[in-house]
C-alpha cells in the first residue's frame, strides 16, 4: 500500500477569505468537491462553521463603514477592473466550471458573458447613490432623500450557474457600498464562491468586504440567516429552501431577496420559421439539461404550426 498522498487537481482552493484573510474553516467536518462526471475528487477542505460565520459577519460590518465611504469612482474602478480580470482568466474559469459543476463548455461561456454583462452593469450602480430634495406637505419644509448602503448582505447562492448567480449578487451590491457575505452550495465552491473572492481581492476590493463561508447546512442550522448583523439576505434556490429562508428573515426583521426558479413562456406566431423555433425551443429547453432558473417551461404555438413544430 502506497503512502503517497494523492495531489488533488484545485488543491489551492482549501482556504476562504474569512474576517479579511484567507483561512481554513473550523469545523471538524470536511467538504469534499467532486467532479460530478467521473466523481473525481478535485479538493478537499474543512467546513466553516459557526463561529466562521459570526467572524466573518462582524469584518464585513467593519469593513463596510469605510467602504460605504469609498468614493463611488473608486468603487467603479474596481468594478471594471473585475470586468476585465473574468475575460482575461475566461479559459480557467470555463475549465472549472466543465470540471466543478457539470458544464459544457457552451455553457460555461455563456455564463462568463452573462457576468461580465452583469459587472458592467453593477458599475453604473455607484453614480446612482445620489440624493434628492421633495417637495413636502409641510408649508415652509422639505423632504430629502437619499440613497445609501444597507450594510451587510447575506448571500446563499446555487450551484446549477455557480459563477453568474453569485455575480449577479456579489456585483451590484459591492457596487452600492454595501459588504458581503457569501455562502455558495458546497458542490461548486470554488466557481461558485472562492475564484470570485480572489477576483474582487485582485481587482482592489479592500479585505473583509466580501467573506466567503463554505459551510454544511447540518451544522450550521439557520445560523447564517438569523444572525443579527446582515440587513438583507439574498437567497437563489428552490420555492420550498426559498420559503424557509423567507420565513426565517422575515422574523428576524431581515428583507428577503429570493429567486426560487422560473415558469417561462416560449411563443411561437404564425409567421415563425418552424426550423428555427424547433431549434431554439430546443436549445432554450435543454442547455445544460435544462437545469437553469430561465430554461424553457412552456411552448405555446399557433394552431397553424403546431403539428409541423410537434413533428419536428
Amino acid at each position: 500500500m502506497s503512502n503517497v498522498k494523492t495531489i488533488e487537481k484545485y488543491s489551492k482552493w482549501t482556504k476562504s477569505p474569512i474576517g479579511g484573510v484567507w483561512k481554513s474553516g473550523s469545523s471538524n467536518k470536511e467538504c469534499v468537491v467532486r467532479n460530478p462526471y467521473n466523481n473525481e475528487v478535485l479538493v478537499t477542505f474543512p467546513y466553516a462553521n459557526k463561529a466562521d460565520i459570526n467572524e466573518a459577519y462582524e469584518t464585513a460590518e467593519r469593513a463596510q463603514r469605510s467602504w460605504g465611504e469609498t468614493s463611488a469612482y473608486e468603487r467603479i474602478k474596481v468594478l471594471e477592473k473585475v470586468a476585465n480580470l473574468i475575460e482575461e482568466k475566461r479559459e480557467e474559469i470555463v475549465e472549472l466550471l466543465v470540471e466543478e459543476s457539470g458544464s459544457s463548455k457552451l455553457k460555461a461561456n455563456v455564463e462568463i458573458d452573462c457576468s461580465i454583462a452583469d459587472v458592467k452593469e453593477a458599475a453604473k450602480y455607484p453614480l446612482q447613490m445620489e440624493g434628492s430634495i421633495r417637495e413636502s406637505l409641510i408649508p415652509g419644509k422639505e423632504n430629502r432623500v437619499y440613497r445609501d448602503p444597507v450594510g451587510v448582505v447575506g448571500a446563499i447562492t446555487p450551484w446549477n450557474w455557480p459563477f453568474y448567480l453569485t455575480i449577479r449578487v456579489v456585483a451590484p451590491a459591492i457596487a452600492t457600498g454595501n459588504s458581503i457575505v457569501l455562502k455558495p452550495d458546497s458542490q461548486t465552491p470554488i466557481s461558485g464562491g472562492l475564484m470570485i473572492a480572489k477576483i474582487f481581492e485582485e481587482a482592489g476590493l479592500p479585505e473583509g468586504v466580501l467573506n466567503v463561508i463554505v459551510a454544511d447546512l447540518e451544522e450550521i442550522g439557520d445560523y447564517f440567516v438569523e444572525h443579527p448583523i446582515p440587513q438583507v439576505i439574498s437567497f437563489t434556490g428552490s420555492t420550498k429552501a426559498g420559503q424557509h429562508v423567507g420565513s426565517i428573515a422575515t422574523k428576524h426583521l431581515k428583507k428577503p431577496a429570493l429567486e426560487l426558479g422560473g415558469n417561462n413562456a416560449f411563443i411561437v406566431l404564425d409567421d415563425a420559421d418552424v426550423d428555427e423555433a424547433v431549434s431554439a425551443a430546443a436549445f432554450g429547453k435543454y442547455m445544460h439539461s435544462g437545469q437553469i432558473c430561465i430554461a424553457i417551461n412552456r411552448i405555446i404555438i399557433d394552431r397553424k404550426l403546431y403539428p409541423s413544430f410537434v413533428e419536428k
